[in-house]
């Protein structure tokens, strides 16, 4: 017993004197690190610029619309800021001074002058009265033309004819039904044609606007497109079971036929001068892009691509068609001149874009693109771009289907 009891006094003292070592080992160690001017490592801490100064107002990836001076608002949180420096893509536009650098939060409020249409990156940099210099978060902006934009959407159900501003905001619906409201063709002076659902399923052109303001029925087809003096419709239906596209006068008179196609023939842009259509026809499987003139004479095929061309969109100058192909593998838009050469892709959705619809000016494209929340065609979205393919921003955020964008003519 008195030999057990002796083992572990051995024991306790052993670990007693290993702990005893080991204080003075860390003891003598940071000693030698104060004698020698070192410091005990600390873990870094994070950026605190991110958290000092913050642009609140716009959102990064917001879409604003054109106008002499774009408010932006920005918040230093803490006190002791004395200066604070608005920023666009690197170039200082903007100055102001802290009254009370006690204060906390300083909100500065700027007023961004003459913003160009495009995309655009904001900082603000802001100096505290020791002179250090905090720097907030990027946000990039896109800058669109100010107008208003009509789109087709099952928002609430049944699709319906939208109209809202080209950075997405005041939605307003135009048309009530009965039955869907889809492909929207405005007309300078404000009057809609659109398709609607006629009686036992037909699709009807439909006016809105006019003469008492309200709907009207016009004739069976679909795809309209106005000329751009607004006297004449553009149209397809369909003739002994195959879809040829035809023109009409809105003061009346019978439909002259433009194309004369075995298996289809659709979607017909007028060009800016309002002598020919361009238009899609399937020829031996292939869907393609073609030009004629309005009595359907001197027709010239565009694309001659296997893969399929379709929605074509002429240029306000004339000098361009953008229009939708999937020859690099899914749908996405692409651009060429009036002649059929110098084809460039445009955009590069991962799931694909369709629906082109040029700016009254030129310098922009609306478009739908499948980046919704929705399956299927209910993942379209309404997006802009530059008539480059860049700066492209998104309008409509859902998981239902936003599609057959158009503009709105302004006075």
């Amino acid at each position: 017993m008195k030999r057990a009891e002796t083992y572990w006094q051995a024991m306790v003292l052993l670990l007693v004197f290993m702990i005893t070592v080991g204080v003075w080992a860390v003891l003598g160690w940071l000693l030698h690190l104060l004698r020698t001017g070192e410091q005990v490592a600390k873990p870094t801490p994070l950026p605190h610029s991110q958290y000092a100064v913050q642009i609140v107002e716009p959102l990064d990836g917001a879409a604003l619309k054109a106008s002499v001076a774009i408010g932006v608002r920005s918040a230093c949180l803490e006190p002791g800021f004395v200066r604070a420096e608005l920023q666009v893509d690197g170039r200082v536009i903007a100055v102001q001074v802290n009254p009370d650098p006690e204060t906390a939060p300083w909100i500065v409020q700027w007023n961004w002058q003459e913003p160009g249409e495009g995309t655009h990156t904001l900082s603000v940099q802001a100096r505290r009265t020791g002179g250090v210099v905090e720097t907030s978060a990027a946000v990039e902006v896109t800058v669109v033309p100010a107008g208003r934009l009509v789109f087709a959407s099952d928002r609430n159900g049944a699709y319906a004819i939208y109209e809202m501003q080209t950075d997405g905001s005041d939605l307003v619906r135009l048309t009530q039904g009965p039955g869907d409201g889809r492909q929207p063709a405005p007309r300078k002076d404000g009057v809609l044609a659109f398709v609607a659902e006629g009686e036992g399923g037909q699709s009807v052109i439909r006016q809105l606007g006019g003469t008492g303001g309200e709907e009207i029925d016009l004739l069976p087809g679909v795809d309209p497109a106005w000329a751009p003096e607004g006297v004449r419709l553009a149209f397809a239906t369909s003739v002994d079971g195959v879809s040829q596209v035809f023109t009409t006068s809105a003061e009346g008179g019978p439909p002259t036929q433009v194309t004369i196609e075995e298996v289809y023939g659709g979607q017909p842009t007028w060009s800016p001068d309002g002598m020919r259509l361009a238009y899609v026809a399937e020829q031996e499987g292939n869907w393609d892009i073609w030009v004629a003139a309005l009595d359907g004479s001197e027709p010239s095929r565009l694309t001659a691509e296997p893969g399929m061309d379709w929605a074509p969109a002429w240029s306000p100058d004339g000098t361009q068609l953008a229009f939708v192909s999937d020859r690099g593998g899914n749908h996405q838009i692409y651009v060429m001149r009036a002649d059929g050469t110098g084809v460039r892709q445009l955009s590069s959705f991962s799931s694909g874009a369709e629906a082109p619809a040029w700016s009254p000016d030129g310098f922009w494209l609306a478009c739908s693109a499948y980046t919704g929340d929705g399956a299927g065609i209910n993942a379209r979205e309404i997006y802009l771009m530059r008539s480059d393919g860049q700066a492209q921003v998104r309008l409509t955020n859902n998981s239902f289907d936003d599609t057959d964008v158009a503009w709105v003519w302004m006075p």
